[in-house]
């Protein structure tokens, strides 16, 4: 029974607050500009226009006061909050603390209802914190005590989880940059994950990045590769080819058999295009005698490059004559 009375009783407030709650859209509008028009507001710098909020907010390193009212009814809850705690002058210098904005759901336009549920609201008043880009830190429940302190501690636990998150962030980093050096050492990482690791990692010393970048050079040039048959000597030089757009990008490798793959390849291409770049080969075939020049089982091919850079200049020498015909 007393449940079946506390429904009828849930029933029948519903009922009074759809009666008491009008329909007309000029009364609707005339009781959101009366709830502007509370002196609360024009005592600190409150905004009502929630742009407006984030734009000073991202101006000034401040978080975002969210305040939750209604115009469409009457709300005592509301109204002795916004008399005795928002007017106060302990409020207002608290309010130079933070972005104030106020929010009023007037039954007017209903996506801007709907924002007081998006900021986990359920009853009036009701208080949020947000940061710039208008993400919830914090949510203060219409039960809850409305007083400056309960205000001042939902302010202080959104900056205080602004300062847990980045250091937790910071650590997530480190354990990230932790596990890219030492995936990469022991070549556990395939190119997907390394890159993933390297975007995830904390700031890292310039060194250490550039050390980092050619490790994964490698992995990348180690996928060119997977996709080749590497005794097919035209698709040896796609994958040259590959590799020169890489280099162009800045790219370099960083061990010795990567070394001989992206050097070589880069040699090969040079060697079989219709316009060899003379410099490139040059570059490569220095960098591939400094890698391996020692390897006897790569004199041969070093050999031949070194006479390839004596033809080179010749073909350079006919593309430019029959162009210019």
């Amino acid at each position: 029974m007393q449940r079946l009375a506390a429904i009828v009783a849930a029933v029948l407030a519903g009922c009074t607050l759809a009666a008491q709650t009008p329909t007309d859209p000029t009364e609707l509008q005339q009781r959101r500009a009366d709830k502007l028009a509370q002196p609360f507001l024009r005592l600190a710098a409150w905004h009502t226009d929630l742009a407006e909020a984030k734009r000073a907010a991202a101006a000034s390193g401040k978080l975002i006061l969210v305040h939750c009212t209604r115009s469409f009814m009457p709300c005592g809850t509301s109204i002795r909050c916004e008399r005795e705690v928002l007017s106060t002058p302990e409020f207002v210098a608290f309010a130079g603390e933070v972005v104030p904005y106020c929010h009023v759901s007037a039954h007017v336009d209903a996506t801007q209802d709907r924002q007081l549920a998006e900021w986990r609201g359920s009853g009036w008043p009701h208080h949020a914190v947000l940061d710039a880009t208008g993400r919830v830190l914090g949510t203060h429940e219409s039960h809850r005590e409305k007083s400056l302190a309960e205000l001042r501690e939902l302010v202080a636990r959104a900056r205080q989880f602004l300062v847990d998150e980045a250091a937790a962030e910071r650590e997530i980093a480190a354990v990230r940059r932790r596990q890219l050096v030492r995936g990469l050492e022991v070549g556990a990482l395939t190119l997907a994950q390394a890159r993933a690791l390297f975007a995830a990692a904390d700031v890292l010393p310039a060194a250490e990045a550039a050390d980092l970048a050619t490790r994964i050079t490698d992995l990348e040039i180690a996928d060119v590769l997977v996709r080749i048959d590497r005794f097919d000597a035209a698709q040896q030089r796609k994958a040259g080819a590959e590799f020169a757009t890489m280099h162009r990008q800045g790219k370099r490798p960083h061990g010795r058999n990567a070394a001989r793959d992206f050097w070589g390849g880069i040699l090969l291409h040079v060697e079989a295009s219709e316009k060899p770049d003379i410099d490139l080969h040059r570059e490569a075939l220095a960098a591939f005698e400094q890698r391996l020049g020692s390897d006897r089982g790569y004199r041969q091919f070093i050999e031949l490059r070194r006479q390839a850079v004596r033809e080179l200049p010749r073909k350079v020498d006919a593309v430019t004559k029959s162009e210019v015909r």
